[in-house]
């Protein structure tokens, strides 16, 4: 707290504050009768100690009246300041983030094709928006969970889920299909997995080799 902001609290303290001014002649008149008009000596006391003059009075009393405002003012101020806290809250809204889950990334099968022309680098690197190495972590009915290892191209997905389709010579390489516990190279393109040589196990012939060069 300032001198001005405890002048400003001596002043809201004062009960005669919205009182108008006296006059100056009617100020000078009872300054001059105060100061005029004389304490009367104490008595004597009674237990033989010797009495005190009643002087000292008036110093008193003015310095108790100026204890008692600023008591008042301490007070006042106590009330009104803002409450301080040592520490921030530390309780966990609504909105709380728990640990993070997995994200998936959810693709279909493309089906059969007639007739597939052999794959190259250049086909792959411009089709594939995914492209990632992969292990078989577990298969319920038709879907296959894989756990991402490596990401080749496109966003980075903790989980990929896929479809087992049936076993096909020109579908994935390798067996054909997908087994538990072991790797994969997979690519897709809007959400569809390339068949043709561009996905199946990843130590099927040629195929890692096809992604090297790709990406």
């Amino acid at each position: 707290m300032t001198d001005d902001d405890l002048r400003a609290t001596l002043r809201r303290a004062d009960p005669a504050a919205s009182l108008p001014p006296l006059p100056s002649a009617r100020v000078d008149h009872l300054l001059e009768q105060t100061m005029a008009t004389p304490f009367a000596d104490a008595s004597p006391a009674t237990d033989g100690r010797a009495a005190t003059p009643s002087r000292w009075r008036r110093p008193a009393l003015l310095a108790a009246a100026a204890a008692v405002v600023l008591a008042g003012a301490g007070i006042g101020w106590l009330t009104l300041r803002t409450p301080y806290t040592d520490s921030p809250s530390t309780t966990a809204g609504p909105g709380s983030a728990g640990p993070a889950s997995p994200s998936v990334t959810r693709l279909t099968g493309a089906g059969i094709a007639a007739k597939c022309v052999e794959p190259t680098a250049q086909v792959l690197a411009s089709r594939a928006d995914l492209a990632v190495a992969a292990t078989v972590r577990d298969i319920a009915g038709d879907t296959v969970t894989l756990q991402v290892t490596h990401v080749y191209k496109g966003t980075d997905a903790d989980l990929i889920e896929v479809p087992q389709a049936p076993g096909a010579s020109e579908g994935l390489m390798g067996s054909g299909s997908f087994e538990a516990g072991r790797k994969y190279l997979v690519a897709a393109s809007e959400g569809s997995i390339l068949t043709c040589g561009y996905s199946g196990e990843a130590d099927a012939p040629g195929l890692a080799g096809l992604y090297e060069a790709a990406f």
